[in-house]
């Protein structure tokens, strides 16, 4: 008699991660984790209370990838490397990004986008730029660099912009958004002044 595999609740989550990293949540079934797996579907119901439980923990942890995309250093400015971060997860993560954001999991994807922005806010508090801002205004400023970069993101990961389609590289996307932090920064410096 064969010996059957044992799969732990992990591997069963780091499957179930990678189908939807490569074909988005709506390819999530029990049967797809356990052709992951080289299994068959009994140790995943064996494992798991429900599919649900399984998406939860993909979209939990795509908020983590997004958070180390949001710390990487692409231009040396934390707070610009923050937006550009959440723009190239969408464009290298496309199935994860729109996990982050989809409606199915909404309690889930506030609780942790509320996190994540206040974790990103006090990353900031060395930043030259929020030095001597009251919190209110950091605040102010994080939530409209996020509804840019959001904006951003979405139609990189859409591609439904012909402008934002030709950016076919991280070096035109992150020169594109410097560009355009700047622009933004210098309206916004003028209204506080």
């Amino acid at each position: 008699m064969a010996r059957r595999k044992k799969f732990s609740i992990d591997d069963i989550f780091e499957a179930a991660f990678q189908i939807v990293r490569k074909s988005g949540m709506e390819n999530l079934t029990a049967r797809a984790i356990a052709h992951e797996l080289k299994s068959s579907t009994m140790p995943i119901y064996t494992c798991v209370h429900s599919m649900r439980e399984v998406e939860e923990s993909v979209v939990k942890r795509a908020w983590r990838v997004l958070q180390n995309y949001q710390f990487k250093s692409w231009s040396g400015d934390a707070f610009i490397d923050m937006g550009l971060g959440y723009v190239l997860f969408s464009k290298e993560e496309k199935y994860l990004f729109k996990s982050i954001h989809a409606e199915a999991y909404e309690e889930i994807n506030t609780r942790y986008s509320e996190k994540n922005f206040e974790i990103n806010l006090k990353q900031l508090d060395d930043n030259p730029m929020f030095k001597n801002l009251s919190k209110a205004s950091a605040e102010k400023i994080l939530f409209h660099g996020f509804l840019f970069s959001h904006g951003f993101a979405s139609l990189l990961n859409s591609g439904i912009s012909s402008n934002i389609r030709s950016l076919d590289s991280d070096a035109a996307i992150i020169e594109v958004f410097k560009e355009a932090s700047e622009f933004s920064w210098k309206g916004l410096k003028s209204v506080m002044e």
